[in-house]
């Protein structure tokens, strides 16, 4: 028999009907690096965030995103999963909302012609991870000695368009001579590039340091004889003009540095494209040295500028998780790795949220459940709203629930004010604080209206 109490709620994760903009709706694995056999994850047109354990097929998935961005497939054999039998081959399937499909095997040579709403990956290489960034302060030839960004900023680059004086236009890389390449790319990084990275690191990390400007000159090789070209930042800290900035800035203020000019890199380039297609931002743990509050900014960077893109966020942090799941609205999953058998396999949990597990206790009449899994969610709907130091008292001890809405009460006002009194008077029979015996009954009228008053509040907290 149905019951109509329950029509309000949606049990699990709803999905969004699909925009105009072209989104990833799937991605099926046959054999391919850590998976063996078949395995799909479902996307559903969603930003995405996976929690991974080590070893238990994060970077798999990354590597495929990585596949979308490439024009060819030679050496697409290598991606064979290590326990794949005598005769089976590696495949990777995109489904996309539009319907249409890729099927990547060993037999794709090309990107095929049909699939025209790729071929901007190829140009704006929406792919960041650590080692990337690296390449921004580090380089293991040099030890001391000024960071020359030639390389990374020519591959970065190559397909920028650059007008000629007839106003055609062609893309950096095809530029062959050298002098014209070399001058395009100085205007292009003064122009375009130099402004935006600096209003990057102001507005999104409240930075002490900007780019003073790009230094461009060649040296000439000892051993080769032949012009090195050299691009080097001099960046200013506190009216001091540093070269060699890679020995003396802190790791968090290289990391926003390095953050800012990748991004601003993926936005001009994206913007140089003639033609709209897929706009996907794949990102595997960046944060390794990060702390929270330039890991609350990046969050600030996607919602505000790449808010049209499909994001994709990797992270082994397991707290990064957990804090960015309730921040931004996702698909979460979470993988862990199945190591008992001979062939190593993934354990897949989807991370849904203290509200939307409270839903499913709800809809199986587990009421007591429903109550501690929305105390859990208050919780931490708290805590994402005070900041560390308002949730302890002045002997700087942690804050109980009645301490934590007394310190929420007193900063609200308005909606989120009346929800927060509402919620404060149901705390010690709803909200029970631990599964002691309680002679209340919990009715489930009242757990509708508070899992109904706390979307709200989490949506006015957002």
């Amino acid at each position: 028999m149905s019951d109509e109490r329950l029509l309000t709620f949606s049990v699990f994760e709803s999905t969004p009907e699909y925009g105009t903009n072209l989104k990833i709706d799937s991605i099926k694995f046959t054999n391919y690096r850590f998976f063996n056999g078949e395995f799909e994850l479902l996307v559903n047109g969603e930003n995405l965030l996976i929690y991974g354990e080590n070893g238990s097929g994060k970077s798999t998935v990354y590597k495929a995103l990585e596949l979308l961005t490439q024009n060819q497939f030679s050496d697409f054999d290598n991606n064979l999963n290590i326990f794949a039998r005598e005769g089976e081959n590696s495949v990777v399937e995109f489904g996309f909302t539009n319907s249409q499909e890729l099927i990547i095997t060993s037999d794709l040579e090309r990107m095929p012609d049909h699939i025209a709403s790729l071929k901007g990956l190829s140009v704006f290489k929406p792919m960041l991870d650590y080692k990337r960034m690296l390449r921004v302060h580090y380089d293991s030839e040099i030890n001391g000695d000024k960071i020359n960004l030639y390389s990374m900023f020519r591959k970065l680059l190559s397909d920028y368009p650059i007008e000629l004086e007839d106003e055609s236009k062609v893309k950096l890389s095809t530029i062959k001579d050298f002098n014209f390449y070399f001058d395009s790319l100085e205007k292009v990084l003064k122009n375009d590039f130099l402004k935006p990275i600096n209003a990057f690191l102001d507005k999104y990390f409240q930075s002490d340091i900007f780019i003073e400007k790009f230094v461009f000159w060649t040296e000439i090789d000892e051993k080769s004889s032949m012009p090195n070209p050299i691009i080097n930042l001099l960046i200013d800290y506190g009216d001091h003009l540093i070269d060699k900035y890679h020995t003396f800035l802190n790791e968090a203020r290289l990391s926003a540095l390095a953050i800012s000019i990748y991004m601003v890199a993926v936005k001009n380039l994206f913007a140089s494209l003639e033609t709209e297609g897929l706009k996907i931002l794949a990102l595997d743990d960046l944060l390794i040295s990060l702390d929270m509050s330039h890991r609350l900014r990046l969050l600030e960077i996607l919602k505000n500028e790449f808010s049209d893109f499909q994001i994709f966020f990797f992270t082994h942090d397991k707290a990064l998780y957990e804090l960015y799941k309730e921040k931004l609205n996702w698909k979460k999953y979470e993988f862990y790795l199945d190591d008992h058998d001979e062939i190593p396999g993934l354990i897949l949990k989807q991370g849904r949220s203290e509200i939307e597990r409270a839903k499913m206790f709800y809809a199986q009449k587990e009421y007591e459940a429903c109550a501690l899994m929305l105390r859990k969610g208050f919780e931490k709907t708290l805590k994402s709203y005070l900041t560390p130091s308002e949730q302890r008292n002045q002997n700087y001890e942690e804050l109980n629930l009645a301490g934590m809405i007394a310190r929420a009460l007193s900063k609200s006002s308005g909606e989120a004010e009346n929800i927060l009194r509402q919620l404060n008077s149901e705390r010690r029979h709803i909200f029970n604080p631990l599964c002691h015996v309680d002679p209340k009954t919990i009715h489930s009228d009242e757990l509708k209206n508070a899992i109904s008053d706390m979307e709200k509040l989490k949506d006015l907290i957002r």
